[in-house]
C-alpha cells in the first residue's frame, strides 16, 4: 500500500470511528457528543501538513489513536482511575509521547536539529500546544458553565492544569529518547532533508592540497 493510500485509510477509518462514537454512544446532555466536531477537523489539519511535517504513516496512525483514546470520554473513562491514576493522566501522558515523536522527526528532518537542542525544542514545542489546549478548556468553562465546559472545577484538585501540562512534558521527554535511541540504532530510516555543518568536513577542504595549474 502506497503511502498515500495509507493516511487516507487511517483518516477515514478514524473519522468513521469518531463519529459514531459521540452520536451513537455519548449521551445527550454530555460534553463528548459533538465531540467529533472538534477531533474530526483536527486529524484532517494534521493530514494537510503531513508534507510539512515530514509525517509517516506510522506517527499519524499514533495520533489517529490518540483521538480514539482521548474520545473515550464518550463512556465516562474521565471519572474513572485506572491503577490508582485518573485516566486524564493517561491521556496527557499519551498525547505528550504521540505529538513529541511527530515534532521530533519533524524537527529532525525539516531543520536538521539534534542533539540536547532538539530535545528542548520538542519539550517546549509540546507544552506550547499543551497551554493552548488548557485555555480552551479554561475558556468553555466560562462561557458554558461547570457543568458543560472541558475543565472541570474540583477544589480537591486545583492543581489539574499544572499536572496536565507535566504529563505532557514527561510524554514528549518519552518520545525523545525513544526517537534518539531509534536513530542511534539505524531503525528511523531518514535523513535530514537539508545539509548539515561539519567544521571537521570544512577543515578538510581547507587542509586538502590544491591541484597544479
Amino acid at each position: 500500500m502506497s503511502p498515500e493510500k495509507a493516511f487516507r485509510g487511517i483518516g477515514w477509518a478514524t473519522t468513521a470511528l469518531l463519529v459514531v462514537a459521540s452520536l451513537v454512544f455519548a449521551r445527550a446532555g454530555s460534553t463528548y457528543r459533538f465531540a467529533f466536531l472538534f477531533l474530526v477537523p483536527l486529524l484532517w489539519g494534521v493530514y494537510l501538513l503531513r508534507q510539512q511535517l515530514a509525517l509517516r504513516p506510522v506517527n499519524y496512525a499514533l495520533f489517529a489513536s490518540f483521538l480514539l483514546f482521548h474520545d473515550l470520554g464518550v463512556f465516562g473513562f474521565y471519572r474513572k482511575h485506572f491503577f490508582g491514576l485518573q485516566f486524564d493522566v493517561y491521556v496527557h501522558f499519551y498525547f505528550g509521547f504521540v505529538a513529541g515523536l511527530i515534532v521530533l522527526h519533524a524537527f529532525r528532518v525539516r531543520c536538521s536539529w539534534s542533539g540536547w537542542w532538539l530535545v528542548v525544542s520538542v519539550g517546549l514545542f509540546i507544552l506550547g500546544i499543551g497551554a493552548v489546549h488548557e485555555l480552551v478548556e479554561c475558556g468553555t468553562t466560562i462561557v458554558l458553565g461547570k457543568e458543560k465546559g472541558m475543565l472541570k472545577l474540583d477544589p480537591n484538585d486545583p492543581y489539574d492544569t499544572q499536572k496536565d501540562l507535566l504529563n505532557n512534558l514527561l510524554g514528549a521527554l518519552l518520545a525523545s529518547a525513544v526517537g534518539r535511541r531509534s536513530v542511534e540504532s539505524g531503525h528511523d530510516g531518514e535523513r535530514p532533508l537539508t545539509p548539515t555543518f561539519s567544521p571537521e568536513g570544512e577543515r578538510e577542504k581547507m587542509q586538502a592540497p590544491r591541484p597544479p595549474r
